[in-house]
């Protein structure tokens, strides 16, 4: 096949495998940046080897051919480096793959060898990936190097890069017989193990694998595709798509923004790549609710300073979070959307400082009533211009603790997040010895594990336990390795003082109720006090801020 002609071009779309997988280590199909890293775990990837073996389709590919966009792409696919991108487009267009990454990544890292040293074996994010996978021509199935050796005895293994070339499994298997008085292995047995890698390799040759190829010079067109392609799959976000068309030599989105997490505290700096990219839209007046990749490179690319506007802002909010609202951790921010509307105000309005009360009030509020939960546009875009009017006009929207705490107290729910954060600023607050102790630093350390059911559901329970023991009545702020220890002394002792008690909502009744063995009043009762602490507490604070 000629250098510069694609299996593409030259097999109809319906390419063998091997034609496929040197289009892709020769730069003629890329793998585009927006496309999410090697993620497929080992079980995966000997299953899709397992499917050619056994003759069962492999599914087809989508690739995209445009001569007009020239995006960035992967230069390591598994082991192999990929040629850089060409300057110019080619006679048939610059090849991107839309669907099918993992599966070629495998096969390419798998059965060719690099054309040229590499230093990486691993996967475009950094991790390890192992990639000397042979087959075990004595139980007939793939199996990992590694494992393999560790047995007593040897194994006949046939390396996976000789599939693709019948001569280099005719020497493979010569070398075998060189081996076998020494192993112990037979005439017969090796005219077996001949067969069967003879059967392999001609499956691994025989393999064509179809494509479908989308010819279009419409970017909106190839995102959409791409995007409702791999929604079936492992979420994508659209970091990776802006990244790439945003990409030159000297800039790339998802490197600036991993610098720039590196300046968060400890428990954000894996906060998902796309807040930044939702802050930009805010900052722009785009809707912060939709993904819209044209119009955000656009932006960016028309303003230099927007992805440090925005990163600015964001750092300021987080640290004002995790410094006085006690968010220690990105899991326990109620809404994430909070923060891109509380960054874009802050930039809108080009604050100094952070209106801490009229910030702290509205991320209450909106928590509490769970408005963000659909993320609708009308609902952020009324919460936007509340925010703005409150920080303008400094004044307080007027509302109300309608709805209790929810009876399945988990962190799916808003509430349950800004519930603990506020437990967590108690300041009289005990650990399971009874010594007073740091809500905040039990969140820091331990993030949400430090919210802790201690008692499971007895056998026999009735559907009202079974409910409470899923609700708040149930739940401690603890050190989680002191749950055990904390459950015991409550049922057996030593008592612990009434202040101790108090800080975890049980009083002398109560506690009773748990002795004698009826823990469906204790955690009944419990449940109540959290309730009203919680009510009162909002009552107080509502009074405080309206004076």
């Amino acid at each position: 096949m000629s250098e510069g002609l694609t299996a593409l071009a030259s097999e109809n779309l319906n390419p063998s495998l091997r034609s496929l997988l040197e289009d892709v280590q020769k730069g003629h199909i890329r793998v585009p940046r927006f496309q999410r890293p090697f993620v497929w775990m080992d079980s995966q990837r000997l299953d899709l080897l397992r499917s050619i073996r056994d003759n069962m389709p492999i599914g087809s590919l989508l690739v995209w051919r445009t001569v007009k966009f020239k995006l960035a792409s992967f230069g390591n696919v598994g082991p192999h480096i990929i040629p850089s991108i060409i300057d110019i487009a080619p006679a048939t267009g610059w090849q991107y793959l839309l669907d099918g990454h993992q599966r070629v990544s495998t096969l390419l890292g798998l059965l060719l060898q690099p054309l040229q040293p590499s230093e990486f074996s691993d996967n475009q994010d950094g991790e390890s990936i192992d990639w000397d996978i042979q087959y075990n021509l004595l139980e007939n199935d793939f199996v990992f190097r590694r494992k393999a050796d560790r047995g007593r005895t040897k194994q006949p293994l046939l390396p996976l890069w000789t599939l693709l070339d019948g001569r280099l499994v005719n020497k493979h298997m010569r070398d075998l017989r060189k081996r076998a008085e020494h192993e112990g292995w037979t005439d017969q047995d090796l005219d077996e193990w001949e067969e069967r890698a003879d059967q392999l390799s001609y499956r691994f040759q025989q393999c064509r694998v179809p494509i479908v190829v989308m010819v279009s010079d419409d970017l909106e067109l190839a995102a959409r595709t791409f995007q409702r392609i791999n929604s079936l799959g492992t979420p994508m976000g659209e970091a990776h798509l802006v990244a790439a068309l945003t990409w030159r030599d000297d800039f790339d989105l998802r490197d600036q923004i991993s610098q720039r997490r590196r300046d968060l505290p400890a428990g954000w700096r894996h906060i998902d790549e796309g807040l930044y990219l939702q802050v930009c839209k805010g900052l722009t007046g785009l809707d912060v609710t939709k993904a819209g990749q044209t119009e955000l490179v656009k932006k960016l690319s028309e303003d230099a300073s927007l992805l440090d506007r925005a990163s600015n802002s964001i750092k300021q909010i987080i640290d004002w979070l995790a410094n006085d609202i006690g968010v220690s951790h990105d899991d326990l921010q109620p809404y994430i959307l909070q923060i891109v509307i509380l960054a874009s105000i802050l930039d809108k309005l080009a604050l100094a400082n952070i209106p801490k009360p009229q910030f702290e009030l509205w991320l209450w509020r909106t928590s509490w009533s769970e408005v963000f939960a659909t993320a609708a546009y009308r609902d952020v875009r009324f919460e936007t211009e509340a925010l703005e009017n409150l920080v303008k006009n400094n004044t307080n929207m007027s509302w109300t603790r309608e709805s209790k705490l929810p009876d399945r107290f988990d962190f799916r729910s808003a509430r349950v997040r800004l519930f603990t954060l506020r437990l967590a600023n108690q300041k009289n607050l005990t650990d399971a010895s009874g010594q007073i102790t740091s809500g905040r630093k039990l969140l820091t350390e331990h993030g949400r594990d430090a919210l802790v059911r201690i008692f499971t559901t007895p056998k026999g329970a009735t559907p009202s336990l079974k409910k409470l023991i899923q609700g708040p009545g149930n739940r401690f702020l603890l050190a989680p390795e002191t749950d055990a220890f904390f459950r015991e002394r409550l049922k057996y002792g030593p008592d612990y003082s009434e202040d101790a008690l108090a800080a975890h909502f049980i009083d002398y009744h109560s506690l009773q109720s748990l002795r004698s063995g009826d823990l469906e009043s204790f955690l009944k009762h419990r449940a109540t006090a959290m309730e009203n602490w919680d009510h009162d507490e909002w009552a107080s604070y509502v009074a405080r801020s309206e004076d």
